[in-house]
């Protein structure tokens, strides 16, 4: 799959220029925490990622949790998130905090990835604009509960 990604500032880009945590073959890109976050024990939060995207393909994809999540207290509120072709906002995981205690997200952490619906390796490549869709920016329930 080849990927659009659009980070929302320089320092953003910056993460993703310096990406090197890849194997030949490897089904998901890492996602980059982008700033610093507590979550509250019981909390449900959006963790916004600073990016939005385009598979150039035109084809939707996976939201998923990395497997280093579960050294954590958070855990995918959906599960997987399914982002359509044309959804063009920023990407975000919404997580809730299962231990009775406050967890923090640092910056530049790694918890969450992009994977093809196919499991294909994803390339990416990033860029300054997005085509615009009907769609749009309209996410997590936005054609309704």
């Amino acid at each position: 799959m080849h990927l659009k990604i659009k980070p929302f500032n320089n320092s953003i880009r910056s993460l993703y220029e310096n990406h090197g945590s890849f194997h030949d073959g490897d089904a998901g890109i890492d996602l980059f925490v982008t700033e610093d976050q507590t979550i509250q024990p019981g909390e449900t939060a959006r963790i916004h990622l600073g990016i939005a995207c385009e598979n150039a393909e035109n084809k939707p994809y996976l939201l998923m949790p990395r497997s280093s999540i579960s050294k954590t207290p958070l855990r995918q509120c959906n599960s997987i998130g399914l982002i359509d072709a044309g959804y063009r906002g920023e990407i975000m995981a919404a997580v809730d905090n299962i231990k009775d205690k406050p967890f923090t997200l640092e910056t530049g952490q790694r918890l969450f990835q992009l994977a093809a619906m196919d499991g294909s390796p994803i390339h990416f490549e990033l860029v300054d604009e997005l085509t615009e869709t009907d769609r749009g920016e309209g996410g997590f329930g936005s054609t309704g509960a």
